[in-house]
C-alpha cells in the first residue's frame, strides 16, 4: 500500500523515536513484517510477531526493545503500534472525496447540507444538518432533526436515528445504530409495560463506534459518548485500565495502561508509588509519572504535597520508597509544590503534572 514518501528520519522526528541506522532512508508504504519490502514500514510489539522479526526484509520497523536484523532500520519507540498508526496515516492516507450529492441519494428538502459527500441511496431526512466534510456513504439514514459534524464519516448502512447529534471527526463503522430505543420495561399488574425511550444520544468529538455496535437512546435525558471514546463491534468500551487477577478470581485495579512508566524495559505502575509515598506521615498528596531518561528510557519522577506543619526531603522520600519497593521504583527527581492538579470530577490531571515537572507548563 502506498502514498508519499517519507524518510526514516522524519518518521522518527513524527512520532518522536530513536533511529538507529540510516535517516535518509525513503519509505513508499506499509506492510507486515514477513511482506514488507526494503521501501516499506513495519512494526513489531513482540509475542508471536517477534519470530518474523529476524527475516524481516522491511526497510525500518517499529520496535520496543526487539533488535531487527542487519539493513533494517530500527525505530525505538514506547508503543510500536501506536508509532506505527501515526506513521500509516501519513504514509497510506485516507482518500477523503469531493463534496456532493448522488443522485440516488433521497434528502429532504428541509435538511441542511453543506460541503459534504452524500453517496448512493443515502437518506436524509427532515430537518436533519450535515456539516462541511461531513460523508454519508451509501444506504446510510440521517433521521429527522438529527445532526451531523464535520470531517465525520458515516459507512454504509448506518442509522443515525432521529433528533440525535454526532461531532466532529466521528466515525461510525458499518452498520452501527445511534439513538435506537432502548429495551426498557417495568412489570406492571398484568406484566412487562414498555418505558417509552424519549431522550436522544450524543457522540461528542473524535467518537469512533465499532461494525454493528448500537448506542441506545435514554429514556428522558440523553445518552452521551465522551469526546475521544472507542465502542467496539460488540458494543465494548476500551477503558484502558490495566489490572490483574489473583488465583481466587479476584480483579485488582493498578492504574491506567496509558500511565504505565518504562524505565529500563520494565513496566511501572505509578499508583504503587503513590500508595507508598502517601503513607509517609509528612505527605499529604503526591503524583507519580514517567519523564524522559537518556539512560532508562523513561525515569520515575513524583510530584509531592507535604503537609502543613510537616517537612520531608526528597531523599527522605526517596529512601522510604526503597524500603517498601525495589530501588527502580524510587523516583529519581522528587518536586515539591502546594497542590496537584485535578479536574471537575476529581481525576489527577497527569499530564499537567508531567508538563510542570518538564517546565511545559506553569
Amino acid at each position: 500500500m502506498a502514498g508519499p514518501v517519507l524518510t526514516t528520519g522524519q518518521l522518527a522526528d513524527l512520532v518522536g523515536a530513536t533511529c538507529e541506522g540510516d535517516r535518509d532512508r525513503e519509505l513508499r508504504g506499509v506492510a507486515a513484517l514477513d511482506r514488507a519490502g526494503p521501501d516499506e514500514l513495519s512494526f513489531c510489539r513482540g509475542g508471536s510477531w517477534a519470530r518474523l522479526l529476524p527475516a524481516t526484509k522491511a526497510g525500518a520497523v517499529f520496535v520496543h526493545d526487539l533488535d531487527p536484523p542487519d539493513g533494517t532500520v530500527a525505530l525505538r519507540v514506547k508503543d510500536p503500534r501506536y508509532a506505527y498508526a501515526v506513521a500509516a496515516a501519513q504514509l497510506v492516507p485516507l482518500a477523503w472525496p469531493k463534496p456532493r450529492i448522488h443522485p440516488t441519494a433521497s434528502v429532504d428538502p428541509t435538511a441542511v447540507v453543506g460541503e459534504a459527500t452524500v453517496d448512493a441511496f443515502a437518506v436524509i431526512e427532515a430537518g436533519a444538518v450535515v456539516a462541511d466534510g461531513a460523508w454519508i456513504q451509501a444506504h446510510a439514514f440521517v433521521g429527522r432533526q438529527a445532526k451531523v459534524g464535520s470531517h465525520t464519516r458515516l459507512m454504509p448502512h448506518v442509522v443515525l436515528m432521529d433528533g440525535c447529534t454526532v461531532g466532529d471527526r466521528v466515525w461510525l463503522q458499518p452498520g452501527a445504530v445511534v439513538g435506537a430505543d432502548g429495551f426498557g420495561h417495568v412489570i406492571g399488574p398484568k406484566g412487562p409495560v414498555r418505558v417509552p425511550q424519549l431522550g436522544t444520544v450524543v457522540l461528542e468529538d473524535d467518537v469512533e463506534i465499532g461494525a454493528n455496535a448500537c448506542v441506545d437512546r435514554a429514556a428522558l435525558d440523553e445518552t452521551r459518548i465522551g469526546r475521544g471514546s472507542r465502542l467496539d463491534n460488540e458494543g465494548w468500551f476500551p477503558t484502558r485500565d490495566g489490572g490483574s487477577m489473583d488465583a481466587d478470581g479476584y480483579l485488582f485495579l493498578e492504574g491506567r495502561i496509558d500511565d504505565i512508566i518504562v524505565r529500563g524495559g520494565e513496566n511501572i505502575s505509578p499508583g504503587e508509588i503513590e500508595e507508598v509515598l502517601l503513607e509517609h506521615e509528612a505527605v499529604a498528596d503526591a503524583a507519580v509519572v514517567g519523564v524522559p531518561s537518556e539512560q532508562w528510557g523513561e525515569a520515575v519522577a513524583a510530584a509531592v504535597v507535604v503537609k502543613e506543619g510537616r517537612s520531608a526531603s526528597a531523599d527522605e522520600l526517596r529512601s522510604w520508597v526503597k524500603e517498601q519497593l525495589r530501588s527502580s521504583r524510587a523516583p529519581e527527581r522528587i518536586e515539591f509544590c502546594e497542590e496537584l492538579p485535578y479536574n471537575e470530577l476529581g481525576k489527577l490531571l497527569r499530564l499537567r503534572v508531567r508538563a510542570q515537572l518538564l517546565g511545559e507548563a506553569p
